[in-house]
Parts: C-alpha cells; structure tokens; sequence
C-alpha cells in the first residue's frame, strides 16, 4: 500500500490487533437496522459478502459459519493474520469463506460485486488516500441493491482525541519497542489528567479515558491511540466523501439517527429535512456530543435496496436487566428495564408493558413478530413500541432466525467454531455473532466434547476422566441447560 510505510505494516504483523467481535456489522443486523430504516437489505442466507481489513477474519468468520449458502471473502494487509484466520477456518471445517492477503488500493478481485460489503475500524486510521480508495472499492464492487457498512471514530465528539492521540505520537515517537512505548503513553496520559484545571475542556475526555484503561489491551491502545494516521470526519465529510463514489447514506446502525423523540422544537428544526443524512446527523452529533464512533451504511446512489415492507420478518431479543423495585404513586411496581449502555425503559403504556413483558419471558430465546404482536394483541401498538425499544438499543433485532437451539438434542452439538476457537483460545463466538467467556474453566473442554457424538452418559464419563471427579449425567443436563442459554448449541 503506497500510502502506508513500511514501518506500519510491519506494526500490524508483529502486534496483532485484538479482534472485537462486531454484531452490528453481520448481514443478520445490517438487514434488520435497514428494516427499521424503512429499506430491504438483500437476504443474508445467501448473499455474498467481502470485509475489507478484516484482520484474523474472525467477524466474516462467523458470519459464515451461521450462513452455509452464502459466499464470503475477507482481506487484510497483514500476512500473519490472514494465516490466522484460515488456521481457524480449516479447524472450524467451513468452506464457504475465503480469506486473501489484499491491498485497498489495489485489490486483486477488481470486477466482482457483493450483495453486503464491511469495513469496521478503518476510514479514520489511514491516510486521505486510502480513504478515498476504500469508498471507491465500495462504490465499485456494491452490488445493486446491496448495503455497505462503514465505521470510524467521527467529529465532533472525537476532536479532544485528535489533540491528545497526536500529542502521544509526537511525545513517544523516539521510544523503541511497542511496549515501551505504550507505557510510556499511559504514564502521560495519567499526568496529563491529574494536572487539568477546574473547566478544562480535555478534563472530560482524560477521565473518560483513565476509567477505561485498565481494561484496554495494550494492543488495541497501540494501534488506535499511538497509530500515525488519525483523521475522524465529521458525519456531512464522511457523506460528501461516500457521494463523490457513487454512494449515498443510509443510515446509522446504532439507529441513533432514529432516536429524535427527546428533541425540542428548536432542536428539530436544526436536523432539517430527512433527505440530507449528513446535515441531519452532523445537526444530531452537535446536539448530542456523545456520537464519537459512527457505524455509517452506504448503499449505491442509481440503486439502492428497495422500500421495506415492515418487520414482519424480525425477531426479537432482550438481553439487559429488570429492576422491579420501583413503585409508582399508587404503590404498584414499576418495571424498569435496562441494556448494558446505559438505555432503559420504564413503561408507562399497557403495550410498552406487554412488549417488554413479552421478551422478559422468552430469555434467554427470541420471539418473532408475529409472536409478540399475538401476546400483545394490536399490531399497530407492538410495532410501534419495538421500533421504540430497538432505536434505544433495548432490544435487538434480527433478521434471521435463530441457528441456535435451548433445549440440545441427546448428542448436543457445539457450533463447530466455537469448539474451534475453544481450542487454541480462552472465548468463542456465539451462534448471534456475540462473545462467549466461559464462567468455568471446564465449560471450555466440554464444549469442545459436544460434537455430536457423545450422548449425556458418554459426555459424563469424559469429563469425570479428565476432572478427576465423579460427573453424573444429571450434572452435564444441568451444564447443558445453564450454557445454552448463551446461544451456542446448534438447532
């Protein structure tokens, strides 16, 4: 790649970049956010799909092992991950993937088109060049009617880490060695931050980060905060760039450009009319302040997918708390439901109640639309509130149905990658894209014996030999019924 030295790719082969598993960037969500945006994404089962950067393949990985007749390819610039990833492909045994060492700008596959196209935690790390040639790529190889999926770090919420990511690269630049310099960066970074005065306008951003560092691994802190390219858009930049392709937005895969209900008048009046996506998400991100990654589709300007015909299609899962200590005024309880982000719902309408209600009983499963406008008794009112819940990020939404099972037959069967990943690593990936630490060392070997060849007995007798324990096969019942529920055992 003419515009990335020498130096950096040799960064990305000798520290690999931790792979964060992103279920936001699946066909499966991609279809389902485009529902709720009011357009209809191709059908996932068999589509083709390319992720360009994708590391070790781990995200287009998974994508596969759920979608048997569709088509994937993935390719990074890093030789290293990219044997990585298909160690991991021949052990899970899937032969619908393809994993290529590429460049952005000279993609070898020039001519081919895809139904979905990925790009997580790219644009704002390369040079203005690359980035130009992505969207190209993107606006080249986009099938009609196809949705590309583009994120990045995005102004204005992202313009204290511009200062303070450029600062770290200047002030550790001369430091040799890739842990040297991480430390070096994390102990300015504490200095900075006990030295901020009252009313500092980096003071918000330097706590935010110090809370956050303990759980950072050093080689994601490497490659995001020490990297030599850095240059977040601002949502309209990042528009006005994806039309000089051929492209035009779609929406935002958080769904956060559906979220206007806590707007005033005023505010409302800001965003302007729904056709400009970025002036209204520009307006958005000044509003609010909080938007500093953006999940941007693209879909092509001459054909985009065609209008929804509603979520008729969907399921639907809630995965957060319910806090029933709450009471109102007249001393009944008031549910108060809660996602890991933050978002919560107390409901003050009998279908918000019957809705959340609803989902509160089939967890740790699904329900399909149909289901939950069958419990809830109007459709107008069911589909009003699950459009509310999943714009708050309360609910996910699916547009596949589940390849998982909670009740495993008598010889349980594991998904093949994650009894692959099981055996080289310390988690696996879900059946719904999403990451599976075990709580108990053990569950890690017993998956991996979930294979389809040992019924309860046979799994019994094989973990008591290697516990060196007495295991009944009432315990592994239990076991089975306890992990299936992180949805991981095939349908």
């Amino acid at each position: 790649m003419a515009d990335i030295s020498a130096s950096e790719r040799e960064a990305y082969d000798t520290v690999a970049y931790p792979t964060a598993i992103v279920s936001h960037m699946t066909p499966d969500r991609i279809r389902a956010a485009g529902l709720l945006h009011g357009w209809s994404a191709p059908d996932p089962s068999a589509a083709s799909v390319l992720e360009i950067g994708c590391g070790d393949g781990l995200n287009i990985i998974g994508m596969a092992a759920v979608a048997p007749r569709a088509r994937h390819v993935g390719f990074d610039l890093s030789e290293h991950a990219i044997a990585r990833g298909r160690a991991l492909v021949a052990a899970a045994g899937l032969t619908n993937v393809t994993l290529e060492v590429g460049d952005i700008l000279d993609w070898a596959r020039k001519g081919e088109r895809f139904d979905y196209i990925v790009c997580h935690g790219v644009y704002a790390w390369v040079p203005e060049p690359v980035q130009r040639a992505l969207l190209g790529l993107i606006g080249a190889a986009l099938a009609p009617g196809g949705v590309a999926y583009v994120s990045y770090d995005a102004l204005p919420a992202a313009a204290p880490k511009v200062e303070i990511q450029r600062f770290l690269v200047r002030r550790t630049a001369g430091i040799e060695g890739v842990e040297a310099r991480v430390r070096a960066a994390v102990g300015i970074l504490a200095t900075l931050s006990r030295h901020q005065v009252e009313g500092s306008r980096l003071k918000p951003q330097l706590e935010v980060l110090a809370r956050s560092l303990p759980s950072f691994d050093a080689a994601y802190f490497f490659h995001d905060w020490l990297a030599d390219h850095y240059a977040p858009p601002s949502a309209a930049a990042f528009a006005a760039a994806a039309g000089a392709e051929g492209l035009k937005v779609a929406g935002d895969a958080g769904l956060t450009d559906l979220f206007t209900h806590d707007l005033d008048a005023e505010a409302a009046q800001l965003l302007g009319d729904g056709d400009d996506w970025g002036a209204r998400s520009e307006a958005l991100d000044f509003l609010r302040g909080a938007q500093m990654f953006r999940r941007t589709y693209l879909v092509r300007a001459d054909a985009p997918p065609p209008p929804a015909t509603g979520l008729k299609d969907l399921y639907f899962s809630f995965d957060g708390e319910r806090d029933m200590s709450r009471h109102d005024e007249t001393g009944e309880d008031r549910p108060r439901y809660s996602a890991d982000l933050g978002t919560f719902l107390i409901p003050t309408a009998p279908a918000q109640a019957a809705v959340m209600q609803a989902l509160w009983d089939a967890r740790p499963g699904e329900l399909s639309y149909a289901q939950i406008v069958t419990r809830t008794g109007d459709e107008a009112a069911a589909d009003e509130v699950l459009r509310r819940v999943c714009t708050l990020g309360l609910v996910a939404a699916h547009a596949t149905p589940p390849a998982y099972t909670l009740t495993p037959g008598e010889r349980p069967i594991a998904s093949p990658l994650a009894r692959a990943m099981f055996a080289t690593g310390s988690y696996a990936m879900t059946l719904r894209h999403a990451r599976l630490v075990p709580k108990e060392p053990p569950t890690a070997a017993f998956l991996q014996l979930c294979d389809g060849t040992r019924d309860r007995a046979a799994l019994a007798h094989e973990m008591s030999a290697r516990l060196g324990a007495s295991i009944t096969p009432g315990q592994i019942g239990a076991a089975l019924a306890d992990i299936s529920g992180r949805r991981v055992f095939l349908a």
